[in-house]
């Protein structure tokens, strides 16, 4: 239980304070990316199932899957998203800001979530052709969004395509914890990508272009202990094409040795062919389109290995967290992840918002939302740690105060009589939400002197 910890003791009416020493704190928070197809066919908004219901689309109260995707324990744990990560959208105004309104409605708090106000570009300025921006929407409440910055081919925009293998301009986004102080150690970089589609060798030797732009940046553009994860939409097959193993890859293209990626589902580099008829369940957890017809291995969430491997300080993966939404395996090859054999979400959803989503909806949300499924992955962000300015007793009240913490966190004090006891043994008794740095905290009747001591924690939710 990483947390703030005080015994409290009454004698006389004197009150004594003394503090442990702090670990670190984190704050998880949930990223997904996922590409939305609100860029084709005439689509320029979200779908029907991405944020309402196919048979009541704008019942924004009711959700669809982004919210879904909130419901769902990782580890035992559920939240609202924190970042998301877009690909095939068609501009800010018309398929972002539908999406930041239907999430600011479902949960009823105005802001919660907004977006990068950049809006990219792509070869030839086609934006209804599959080939639409990448897009990034993220939740206020726990994250800040630093920077937005375009990563072009050499020479810029003029080489999006053919010639460099970039297509849709790749988007490197930085973000840090709400409220705090950006420091190279709490911040931290998604890279937004959609690569090249198609099977011929033109195709893949785009794709390889993009993929060398992207690391060449990382290598040359940030810091070398840089927390990185690169997402999006990969159009890959097999792990054997060359983009795939150029992210992997130990040394960038331009010879330095840093921002090598490492794949969660493929952690030893395997050779893995995701386009071929399989029985495999580990193989097929791993497909993310189509989701009506599973048969690819599209879309990924690849990260550095400082990240990966939760080295302390920083950024870092929450093991065991990374997976497709709404796939675990269940679905056999060029099956619908809308069936009565896909147990993926079964006893993993909590009512997380206004209303319960029943993975039954979810499913068919999902195959009317995109022909992609999302893939989602918690990691953790550290934290200042909280200093107590002054405990006190107001009668039988305990106060407590804090500073030096982040804003928007919410923290509880919890008590116990011994400090032994297990974790779920600590009774809450207040909780507050820091603004600007500080905290109060006024537990009623929590002063008793019948009870001469006591011990108190202060927690992080």
């Amino acid at each position: 239980m990483k947390a703030l910890l005080f015994p409290l003791s009454l004698a006389a009416a004197i009150l004594s304070l003394a503090v442990n020493p702090v670990l670190a704190q984190t704050r998880t928070i949930r990223i997904a990316t996922y590409n939305i197809e609100a860029d084709i066919n005439g689509a320029t908004s979200p779908l029907p199932g991405l944020i309402a219901p196919p048979t009541a689309t704008t019942s924004y109260q009711s959700g669809g899957v982004l919210e879904g995707i909130g419901e769902e324990l990782r580890n035992g744990h559920a939240q609202p998203l924190d970042v998301l990560a877009l690909q095939e959208t068609t501009s800010n105004p018309q398929t972002i800001t539908p999406i930041v309104t239907a999430l600011n409605t479902f949960y009823g708090i105005p802001g919660m979530y907004t977006n990068s106000t950049y809006q990219g570009t792509e070869s030839g300025g086609d934006v209804a052709d599959g080939n639409g921006p990448n897009a990034l929407v993220f939740n206020t409440l726990t994250l800040q969004l630093v920077a937005s910055t375009p990563v072009d081919p050499p020479g810029g925009t003029g080489y999006l395509g053919s010639s460099s293998g970039e297509y849709r301009e790749v988007m490197r986004y930085e973000l840090a914890p709400a409220g705090v102080t950006v420091t190279s150690s709490n911040s931290f970089y998604v890279y937004v990508s959609h690569y090249k589609s198609g099977t011929s060798s033109a195709d893949l030797t785009d794709r390889t272009g993009d993929a060398k732009i992207i690391r060449n940046n990382e290598a040359t553009a940030l810091p070398a202990a840089a927390r990185v994860i690169y997402v999006g939409d990969y159009n890959i097959s097999s792990s054997s094409e060359a983009s795939y193993t150029t992210i992997l890859a130990a040394t960038a293209p331009d010879g330095i040795a840093q921002g090598a990626g490492i794949d969660p589902m493929n952690p030893t580099d395997q050779t893995i062919n995701w386009a071929v008829s399989t029985t495999s369940t580990n193989i097929l957890a791993m497909e993310t389109e189509e989701d009506y017809d599973l048969r690819y291995r599209d879309d990924l969430q690849v990260m550095t290995t400082n990240v990966y491997d939760s080295a302390p300080g920083g950024f870092a993966y929450v093991s065991g967290t990374y997976h497709v939404f709404g796939n675990n395996g269940t679905v056999a090859y060029e099956g619908s992840v809308n069936n009565a054999n896909n147990t993926a979400l079964n006893n993993r959803l909590v009512t997380n918002g206004p209303v319960f989503i029943p993975a039954s909806q979810l499913l068919l949300d999902l195959t009317d939302a995109s022909d992609h499924l999302p893939v989602v992955s918690d990691y953790t962000v550290p934290l200042p740690v909280p200093a107590i300015n002054s405990v006190s007793a107001a009668g039988p009240n305990l106060v407590v105060t804090l500073s030096n913490c982040a804003t928007n966190a919410v923290l509880t004090l919890l008590t116990a009589t011994n400090l032994t006891s297990s974790g779920n043994t600590w009774t809450p008794v207040a909780t507050n939400t820091a603004a600007a740095g500080s905290v109060a905290f006024t537990a009623t009747n929590a002063v008793n002197a019948s009870q001469p001591c006591a011990f108190f924690i202060i927690q992080e939710q």
